[in-house]
Parts: C-alpha cells; structure tokens; sequence
C-alpha cells in the first residue's frame, strides 16, 4: 500500500493513534515560525526577502505555504529536490549547487521549460556546457555565480573569475546572469552570537565585494545577491545590498539549533515513539532509531517534562533513563508544554515526541510528515523529495 494513502487514515485521529515511529510537525508552531521570520525580514528595512531552502522540509506542500507567506521562490540543494518542486507547483526554483556532467545538465534544461530555474555556478567550463545544452534543447537557465566567503568549500575564490563568469552568462546563448550567491556555512552553528555576528557580516563584505566587482569589471547589476542560513538571519536579514536569506530549518528547528544563542524560533518537528520495553528500574526502550533519526549532530533529546534523557540510540532502539535534569533548551518549550506536560511516569504503550539533532536529514528518512493541530492529526504530507539526492 503506498505509505501516502496508509498514512492518510489517520486524518482526525488523536497523535497517541498514529503507528511509530512517525514523522510529526506541529502547524500551529511550524506557521508561527514562518510568521516570525517574515516579520523580522519586514521589520528590519533592509528589504532583505526570503528564498527558503527546500532540503530541510523536502515537500512540496510546504513550500507553497512559504510562498503564499511571502517567500521570493524556493531553494534546492540537489537537481531531483528541484524535479520534485516543480512536480509539485513550485515555479520559482534555485539550485544553489552546481549541477555537471551531460545527463544532469540535460535535466536542468528540461525543468528550465516548466518553471524559472537558476543554478549555481562557479567555473566558466560548466556555464559553457549549460549553454550549449540549452541553446540546442532552446530552454533558459538563470547563471547564479556561488562565491567562497570562508566555508572552504565550492564558489569562485576570485573577484576576476567571477566577473568573467558574468560576463560570459550574459552573453551566451540559453543562459542568463541572475546574480551571485555565498553561503557561510561556517557561521551558523558558532554559540556565542557575537562571534557568529563578526563571523557572518566578513562574510557578506566578501559577497557584496564580489558584486562589486561584477559591477565594475563587468557592467552587471545582480538581481539576485543570495546567503544566510537559520543561525545567521539575525545579520543577514539587517544587511543591505543582500536581497534573500536561503534558511531552511527555522521552520522546523532541531536539538542542534535549539541550544544556538540568539535562535527565536520554537521547534515544531518531533519524531514521535512508542515506548516498547521497561526492562529495569529507570530504563525505557522505544521503537525508534537511528533508520528513523539521524544523529551525526549528536542524539536525539526527550521532550523535558517527560523525565527522560537520551542514553544511546541503535539503529531500532532508543534507550531512555530516567533523570531529574533532563535537556531543557529554549526552543522546546512551546512542543512540551502542548504535547509532555502532566503526563506523569512512562509506562510500556505510552507515546514519547523525541527531537531529533537535525531536522533535514531526518526528514529524508521518512515517507510522510503528519500535520498535527491540538493533538490530531489535520494532514499528511508527501515528502517528495525523499531520496532526491541526484
């Protein structure tokens, strides 16, 4: 039976009802999250918008619910994330990673005639072959040149590259200059807000040079001038001349994000257990695991009202000990007082929301999101892009 139509009967059913381990996001938080991010961007001035990174929620459902809040279009990571988008009603698409080799770029073209594609870009040897695929299959590919601002990882490393690389996008045939991005990966996660600030901001000095020079070597304009991330929205969101943050987990959150200073978002995305052994005095063991949470952030987190603490994870299995200081971080709240507060002792049978460290890479562990509203189920979502890594 497709997971999508099982999972559909559950609609109207109480959140204790549904089989585990399951996928739950909560619609009142989740919405309140992008509430607040929509809010700050308007309240800042500096008519930064929002392209929201479709690689943390992978479905096509949420995404519209981001553009219907105001976001300019969506984010992908990967070329299949973007496929399932447009399968799904999304029309305004980044890829904000370089797509190379003769079937992919053949792919690119193809979903350029279905909906406005743009693609990063870091060498003139890729834009040249994207053209030539383009101008033949007559598609159009929007050019955003990836700039390194002190990730270490892809982006031109030169003012001249990315300047030759503009001028060559706006010139060549089936390819347009859109604009330049940089990511700073390296930022997000640094604890001390600060640290991250100073960290973040020389990050954008290096963006906004490279548009500079794309001005002044080339005699570009960059419609787009893209960054940020969920940890830096707070300075990227107040930097003009930058026109649209990439968050993609503020939606969502998770245990990482939930302990990172200056975080204003509550977390909403649980994966929701069935507590299945009480072998011993304190020791609980329920029936998800590393195939249903990741945890190369570290493990998962108990809501704290439940008394609980994350022992060890296996791939099945999750160990739970009682403790009486259990994790208790900021973003937590809202989810524990609606789901763990009053509950008392666990007991075998007994339903536990359990966070996980990242949310985009446990979300591509499951076939379906369940929508929950005051504890029933509202909705199922399709997560689409499941699996769509290439």
């Amino acid at each position: 039976m497709d997971p999508l139509e099982r999972a559909k009967s559950s609609v109207g059913r109480a959140l204790d009802d549904i089989e585990t381990p399951a996928l739950v996001v909560d619609l009142d938080i989740m919405f309140a999250n992008m509430d607040r991010m929509r809010e700050f961007l308007r309240q800042s001035g500096a008519g930064v918008g929002l392209r929201p990174h479709s690689k943390t929620h992978k479905t096509p459902e949420i995404a519209k619910m981001q553009m219907d809040r105001g976001a300019l279009g969506i984010c992908c990571a990967k070329l299949g994330e973007a496929e399932a988008m447009v399968d799904g009603g999304i029309r305004d698409i980044l890829i904000a990673s370089q797509i190379v080799g003769p079937s992919k770029i053949r792919r690119l073209v193809n979903l350029s005639k279905r909906a406005d594609i743009k693609v990063a870009v870091d060498s003139k040897g890729n834009l040249e072959d994207i053209s030539r695929e383009s101008q033949a299959a007559r598609g159009r590919v929007g050019i955003v040149i990836e700039t390194e601002v002190g990730m270490g990882r892809c982006g031109v490393r030169t003012y001249e590259e990315a300047a030759e690389i503009a001028e060559a996008a706006a010139s060549l045939p089936g390819v347009f200059y859109a604009g330049l991005m940089g990511y700073e990966g390296h930022a997000v996660f640094i604890q001390d807000l600060e640290e991250r600030r100073k960290a973040a901001e020389l990050a954008y000095d290096r963006l906004l040079g490279f548009r500079d020079a794309v001005k002044e070597r080339a005699g570009l304009d960059s419609g787009i001038v893209s960054t940020g991330g969920t940890g830096t929205y707070l300075f990227g969101g107040r930097r003009a001349g930058i026109t649209d943050i990439e968050a993609g987990s503020y939606i969502f959150m998770d245990a990482r994000y939930a302990g990172i200073e200056g975080m204003d978002f509550a977390n909403s995305l649980a994966v929701l257990s069935t507590i299945v052994s009480h072998p011993e005095d304190g020791l609980f063991v329920c029936d998800a695991g590393l195939k249903s949470m990741t945890a190369e952030f570290g493990p998962a987190c108990a809501l704290p009202s439940y008394g609980l603490k994350v022992a060890g994870m296996s791939e099945e299995h999750v160990k739970l000990r009682q403790d009486s200081n259990p994790v208790d971080l900021p973003g937590f709240r809202v989810l524990d007082r609606k789901y763990a507060s009053g509950r008392g002792r666990p007991a075998v049978g007994d339903k536990v929301l359990l966070v996980p460290s990242h949310c985009c890479t446990t979300v591509n562990l499951h076939d379906v999101i369940y929508a929950v509203r005051d504890g029933r189920v509202e909705d199922v979502f399709r997560v689409s892009a499941r699996g769509r890594f290439a």
